[in-house]
C-alpha cells in the first residue's frame, strides 16, 4: 500500500517529466523558427522597364598611369541616370541604359571631369542588371561606360604648369564596372573596375597615352 508520501513523490516526478518534455518541444520549435529565419531569403526585384533612375556618385579617386607615372585624381563626385529597358530573351535581367554619367573634382585637384560619351562607337558591351544566381539575395550590376576624361589643369598629371589647354583623354573601349547589390537603386553599393582601360588622345585612337588602373565607385544617394 502506497503511503501519501510516495504518492506525492510520483506526482512530483510526473510533473517534472512533463515540464522537461514541454521544454524540449519548446526548444525544438524555437530551433525550427531560427533555422527558418536563417534560410529565408528576400529576393530583390528587378526594376520595371520604362523606369528612369537617378543616383548620386562618389569616388575616392581615379588611379591611372600617365606617361609612365602613376597618378591619383583625388576625390570625385557626380551623378548618373539609368533608363531601364527589357533584356530580350532573358527575363532574369534588365538593361540599364546609361543616359548620364559624370564625376568631377575641385580645381585644386586638377579640375578633373569624367563623363559618359554618348553615342560613342567604343561601347561594345551593355549595362545589365541581373540576379547574381538563382535564389541569390544579391543582384549583379555591370556598367559598360565609354568615358572621356578632361583635366582642366594638366599639371596634376605632371605636365608643365603653364599648359593652357585642358587635356582630354578618351577610353579606347568602354570601361566596365561591376557591383554586387542588395537592391536597385543601389544606394551605398560599391563598384570596381573589371579590367584596366586604355586612354588615347581624341581623334588618335592609336595613341595609348594613359591607362586607368582603378576606378572605385560608390552610389551615395538617390
Amino acid at each position: 500500500m502506497q503511503t501519501s508520501k510516495s504518492k506525492r513523490a510520483k506526482v512530483v516526478r510526473r510533473v517534472a517529466t512533463g515540464a522537461i518534455a514541454a521544454s524540449a518541444v519548446g526548444v525544438a520549435v524555437a530551433g525550427v523558427a531560427v533555422a527558418a529565419r536563417r534560410t529565408e531569403r528576400v529576393i530583390p526585384k528587378l526594376p520595371a522597364p520604362g523606369a528612369t533612375i537617378e543616383v548620386d556618385l562618389a569616388s575616392k579617386g581615379l588611379e591611372l598611369v600617365f606617361a609612365g607615372q602613376k597618378v591619383n585624381t583625388g576625390a570625385l563626385k557626380g551623378k548618373a541616370t539609368f533608363e531601364i529597358e527589357s533584356s530580350k530573351g532573358d527575363p532574369s535581367a534588365v538593361q540599364t541604359k546609361v543616359t548620364e554619367f559624370y564625376l568631377t573634382s575641385p580645381a585644386k585637384q586638377g579640375g578633373v571631369t569624367i563623363a559618359f560619351e554618348a553615342g560613342a562607337r567604343s561601347v561594345k558591351g551593355q549595362s545589365v542588371l541581373r540576379h547574381d544566381k538563382a535564389g541569390s539575395p544579391k543582384l549583379q550590376h555591370t556598367l559598360s561606360v565609354a568615358l572621356t576624361i578632361t583635366v582642366r589643369y594638366p599639371e596634376v598629371l605632371g605636365l608643365p604648369g603653364d599648359t593652357e589647354e585642358p587635356l582630354s583623354l578618351t577610353a579606347k573601349d568602354a570601361a566596365t564596372l561591376v557591383g554586387k547589390l542588395n537592391d536597385f537603386p543601389p544606394k551605398g553599393s560599391r563598384y570596381k573596375l573589371k579590367d584596366e582601360a586604355t586612354l588615347s588622345l581624341p581623334g588618335q585612337p592609336q595613341s595609348d597615352v594613359a591607362t586607368i588602373l582603378k576606378f572605385p565607385l560608390k552610389v551615395e544617394g538617390l
